[in-house]
């Protein structure tokens, strides 16, 4: 061996010697890197678990979107809706939201009133007229199915999160982000993968949970799922939320009088033989001849019922002050995707029977469940929306009218009479809801002229 390698050899040895340190001082600082991001992390969790406890209740407008490749994208849900959560005397810790779903990009808009609790399903079924009460183990074909896209459900639960933590593989603290005006810090899980034989825990592997820097409150979770042939993100969004003490009717779907109630959380024995009888059920018959179904009696033009409600001019609109006036009520909402496009044409609705000569015609936007009514007020203002504006109006106010979905209008006649209700639908866009509002106020300002 030559002189040179012998002189080589040690130095190389010595190098070598000198880096092992180092790397080894690099391991241990990434593996305490990954530590403290993972107990930062469980503690952002817990922080928000300990919030979610301590606060009464809070309102929100909530966004379902989904993100995917392009051989899923049609099949991803969309949502808007108002969200309320809070303490309900009778069904414990509550979620409550109504709005709209589209199950697919192509899919119809489907209403929806619904509640959920830790016990219990509730949802008002508009087509049959029935509040349907159900357990928790009803199967999912028979609930609405925005219950399978109730991504926040786990707010409610006795410890929030502890389904999340219990089944993460790795937590990870990511960069911090805005959702709306919220600062958030942001939560990365990765679900762990069931063990061989076992049920999984859920589809999505990752849950990007966003938490509110200076509350604690949750305004943002996204589900993940990266499979081999599905790569999709379903985000579930609040925004404008508003903490507050929330009134139990808020916190429940509205029921009209004439609705039935179906529950199957109590099985009770009937104390009389009749009580089990099915409602409407036909008398026997003797001549083994079918029953006549009873058709019910209702009326073309029925009376408006005694509502009452206040504007944002402070003024008291009721049946009474609408005597000898034609009233249009628009029952809309914020959150709700459809009234973004049919407000603008209301307003044109109202700018065309101002001032009208014979009868007085008043157009009222009726905007429920709003959570930030200063800024609805001035999106109002800067559009120079022409309708006058009524914002959260009495609790008894929707179920009074009987509105089932949102966007609705009315058109009540100077006699007090109901000539024209209707809402959206697939059958029915903004522009032909409002052209059929207009000849229904039309139509009751020529009637109104040939009467004595």
């Amino acid at each position: 061996m030559s002189t040179r390698f012998r002189i080589l050899i040690p130095l190389l040895f010595l190098t070598i010697s000198a880096i092992t340190p180092s790397l080894a001082i690099a391991q241990d600082n990434d593996q305490s890197d990954q530590s403290d991001t993972y107990d930062a992390a469980r503690e952002i969790l817990e922080d928000a678990a300990a919030a979610l406890s301590a606060i009464p209740g809070f309102s929100a407008n909530v966004t379902l979107s989904g993100e995917g490749s392009a051989i899923i994208q049609e099949t991803l849900p969309s949502m808007s809706a108002r969200f309320t959560t809070g303490t309900h005397p009778d069904f414990g810790r509550v979620i409550h939201m109504i709005g709209e779903l589209r199950a697919t990009t192509k899919a119809a808009p489907e209403s929806f009133d619904i509640v959920y609790s830790t016990n219990k399903y509730i949802w008002a079924d508009h087509a049959k007229q029935t509040i349907n009460i159900r357990p928790p183990s009803v199967s999912a074909r028979l609930r609405p199915t925005i219950y399978s896209y109730l991504l926040l459900a786990d707010l409610i639960s006795d410890n929030p999160f502890q389904n999340e933590l219990n089944t993460a593989q790795d937590l990870a603290l990511e960069d911090q982000q805005n959702v709306g005006s919220a600062l958030c810090n942001v939560v990365l899980i990765t679900r762990a993968k069931p063990k061989a034989g076992s049920r999984p825990t859920g589809a999505h592997t990752k849950e990007r949970w966003f938490i509110g820097a200076e509350d604690n409150l949750p305004r943002r979770v996204e589900q993940i799922t990266d499979a081999s042939m599905i790569n999709a993100t379903l985000i579930m969004e609040l925004k404008s939320l508003s903490i507050q003490e929330v009134p139990s009717p808020d916190l429940d779907v509205f029921r009209p009088e004439s609705y039935k109630v179906s529950d199957t959380t109590q099985r009770t024995k009937p104390t009389k033989p009749d009580q089990d009888k099915p409602f409407n059920k036909p008398n026997p018959q003797t001549n083994n001849q079918p029953a006549r179904p009873v058709q019910p009696v209702i009326p073309s033009d029925p009376p408006a019922p005694n509502y009452s409600f206040t504007d944002t001019n402070g003024a008291t609109i009721s049946r009474a002050s609408q005597t000898d006036r034609i009233t249009v009520l628009y029952f809309f909402g914020s959150w709700s995707i459809p009234s973004h496009k049919t407000t603008p044409l209301l307003s044109t609705l109202a700018t065309e029977f101002a001032g009208q000569p014979t009868i007085p015609v008043d157009t009222y936007a009726i905007a429920i469940r709003e959570s930030d009514p200063e800024s609805l007020k001035a999106n109002h203002s800067s559009n120079a929306y022409t309708h006058l504006l009524a914002i959260n109006p009495p609790n008894t106010l929707v179920p009074l009218f009987q509105v089932r979905v949102f966007p609705t209008i009315i058109v009540i006649d100077d006699t007090s009479r109901i000539v024209y209700k209707e809402h959206l639908s697939k059958d029915l866009d903004a522009q032909a809801l409002i052209d059929a509002a207009k000849a229904a106020i039309n139509k009751a300002l020529a009637e109104s002229i040939q009467s004595p």
